[in-house]
């Protein structure tokens, strides 16, 4: 078991629950991982790093700008994945923010297929996190890269998240409560509704 996850069981309900103070840490040490390699890949491809002081306040601008703009995409495709993908009611839908800890998520109310949770996931984190990593090392923007770097590993947690999922099958049902850290899986709740 990976450390900071925890999987707790209740009758035919899990919960897997991720710890906050460990992923947090964690997220730190994999921001500065993949600040620094994705640096370092970009000075390789185009070499020729000047500074000057308006460039450095520019570019933070643009790092802050970004990686807001690639939290707010994220949870917004995330909307329309739970809405087009799982169907569940427009009503079910919410956008939270958490400024004491820095959190913007979105979330349903209703309980989703596990595949269907997972897909949504991994969809929204491949255009907010591939494409605009794609892009900065494109036009060799730094604080493009930076954002990328922060943003992909903000994800860290959904990506643990998203392992311990796979061991269950992909048409239980699983509701999330991401203020909680944690997802909640039904394994026989299809079958009750058929039976």
């Amino acid at each position: 078991m990976k450390k900071g996850v925890k999987v707790t069981m209740s009758d035919n309900v899990k919960v897997v629950t991720i710890n906050e103070q460990t992923i947090v840490k964690q997220t730190i040490i994999l921001t500065v991982i993949l600040s620094i390699l994705f640096t370092g890949i970009n000075y390789f491809l185009q070499p020729g790093f000047s500074f000057n002081i308006l460039r450095f306040i520019l570019g933070v601008v643009i790092y802050l700008f970004v990686s807001l703009l690639l939290v707010i995409a994220n949870e917004l495709i995330n909307i329309i994945g739970y809405r087009l993908r799982c169907k569940v009611a427009r009503e079910s839908i919410s956008l939270s923010i958490y400024l004491e800890k820095g959190l913007i998520f979105s979330k349903t109310t209703e309980k989703i297929k596990n595949g269907h949770y997972q897909s949504v996931f991994l969809t929204s984190f491949s255009i907010t996190g591939i494409i605009p990593l794609a892009i900065g090392f494109a036009i060799g923007s730094y604080p493009l890269l930076l954002a990328s770097a922060s943003f992909m590993a903000g994800g860290l947690a959904n990506f643990i998240g998203i392992n311990k999922l796979r061991k269950f099958p992909d048409d239980c049902l699983v509701q999330d409560v991401p203020e909680q850290f944690s997802v909640y899986v039904y394994l026989d709740e299809n079958k009750k509704k058929a039976s």
